[in-house]
């Protein structure tokens, strides 16, 4: 989006497919599993802005405030949210900087960005109206007990859908009441509505296409990822014990040890070498290892 043409407060809706999202600064094989996002053709997405690793999918309804920086209020953009929903029934209330909550329960988390360059601010956020909270768990709860990392981690919090206590709410509802809000809100009651699709001017614009493909690229979603180690240990009957330990960077293994009581000390060595800038993760791993087959053919598992 050219800066030119954000002179006043603007806000998107829209749902998306299932897909994580996780934090500007995050390691993705810390706050997710990766595996099963393949598995399942989850999506996973590094946003822009900061905060913590989260699951979307058609079930919440997702907003976006765009501003001038000098116009940007964080708690102004809660309002029309907490605003909107009274319109339908609901009393939400703030906690902390960036949570909605309901009885108690969070119904809507935010995450921001300032860019001093461009002199305008973002906010983003979610309201859980009918997600899939078993997929919270199934694509948001990793293995921690040997990964350590720089990253920020996600806390978790207790969260609701508001279908439990408003069966019959949707997203157009919360659509229909946020621009209703929004329009109060910002005396914005003339202001058009525009339908945004692949073929909009906006989906054409070039600045827009290169930040598109940037953020789907590989080297964003995770060749951003902070260092890390990861320690690994198995047992292979009849061959040896194997404890492995990783040192990551930039999703690269830049260094790896393996401890092992293997009878093959060679198979050892040539495996750490392999290793040294493979890609980290299971292809990657087996794809290095792999290599290494026509040389120990006789022993090869």
């Amino acid at each position: 989006m050219q800066v030119a043409k954000v002179s006043g407060p603007l806000m998107y809706l829209w749902r998306p497919a299932p897909v994580v999202t996780i934090g500007r600064h995050q390691n993705p094989w810390k706050e997710c599993v990766l595996s099963q996002l393949v598995s399942d053709g989850v999506g996973l997405v590094r946003r822009r802005s900061g905060g913590g690793a989260i699951f979307q999918d058609p079930g919440c309804s997702v907003f976006t405030f765009i501003s001038p920086s000098g116009h940007f209020n964080i708690d102004r953009n809660l309002d029309i949210i907490i605003g909107s929903l009274r319109r339908l029934g609901i009393e939400a209330e703030k906690k902390g900087r960036n949570d909605l909550t309901f009885e108690g329960k969070k119904i809507s988390g935010s995450a921001f960005k300032h860019d001093a360059y461009r002199g305008v601010s973002l906010h983003h956020g979610t309201v859980l109206v009918n997600t899939d909270m078993q997929a919270l768990s199934r694509y948001l709860t990793p293995d921690r007990r040997k990964l350590q990392a720089k990253g920020i981690a996600s806390v978790g919090a207790r969260v609701m859908n508001l279908n439990e206590s408003f069966p019959s709410l949707g997203h157009e509802d919360i659509c229909e009441a946020l621009i209703a809000e929004f329009r109060h809100r910002e005396g914005a009651q003339e202001a058009t509505i525009e339908e945004l699709t692949e073929t909009s001017p906006m989906a054409q614009e070039p600045e827009f296409r290169a930040v598109r493909a940037e953020m789907r690229g590989k080297e964003w979603r995770l060749g951003r990822t902070p260092e890390f180690t990861h320690q690994l240990d198995t047992r292979i009957d009849g061959v040896a014990v194997f404890d492995v330990m990783m040192k990551v960077h930039g999703g690269k293994i830049e260094e790896a040890t393996i401890f092992s009581d293997a009878l093959f000390p060679d198979v050892i060595d040539e495996a750490m070498k392999a290793l040294k800038g493979a890609e980290y993760g299971r292809s990657g791993i087996a794809d290095a290892l792999g290599r290494l087959r026509p040389t120990f053919e006789e022993i090869w598992i």
